[in-house]
């Protein structure tokens, strides 16, 4: 950090971070650039596609970030109501959990309207996005600020997400908005999602 520290200028994308380095390390040099200011976002879509609504979960999983409770969110909703929902897993596994998302799919097999689509080339980001009706953060903890977050709102798209950390924080610094869920309660993600 100190040898990071001697640069002319360091941008961080979360402000507790500035805070955290000008006051541990005596720092002057620090400067807060959040997530996306280097993209202009084309004006997003707002309609959502015709047919099942698409719940889906973005990036890599395994270790902070586990899809089972938003299987079993999307089965609760599924018991009390006639809306067709799917669910889609974009991305990976983490690469500190080689199989965890083959081990899912066969633990939910028998869960119709499940799509894993493995890992999504740049060119289908916009595609993955815009056929979801929201995206949904299945997050144990938070590492940082969130790509997906910052994407899901350049898409216009719902987000579903549990109150924790730097995503609460990006929430309330950078102006989202989102329905918050308690990330050890399907039940709790079934009614953030309804």
């Amino acid at each position: 950090t100190r040898c990071i520290l001697k640069a002319d200028m360091v941008a961080v994308t979360i402000s507790k971070y500035v805070d955290v380095l000008n006051e541990k390390y005596n720092s002057k040099n620090v400067t807060l650039i959040p997530h996306g200011s280097f993209e202009k976002p084309t004006t997003p879509n707002f309609d959502l596609p015709e047919g099942p609504k698409k719940v889906m979960a973005f990036g890599k999983f395994g270790t902070y970030k586990k899809v089972e409770i938003l299987i079993e969110a999307v089965e609760i909703i599924r018991q009390k109501s006639t809306q067709a929902i799917e669910i889609v897993i974009a991305g990976t596994d983490s690469p500190n959990t080689p199989g965890y998302l083959e081990s899912v799919k066969q633990k939910y097999a028998h869960v119709p309207g499940i799509t894993f689509t493995g890992y999504v080339e740049e060119n289908q980001v916009a595609t993955i996005f815009n056929e979801s009706a929201m995206v949904v953060f299945p997050y144990t903890s938070t590492t940082g600020s969130s790509g997906v977050l910052h994407q899901a709102g350049s898409y216009a798209k719902a987000v579903v997400m549990p109150d924790l950390g730097d995503l609460s924080l990006l929430v309330k610094e950078e102006g989202y908005k989102g329905e918050f869920f308690n990330p050890e309660s399907a039940e709790s993600l079934a009614q953030a999602i309804e």
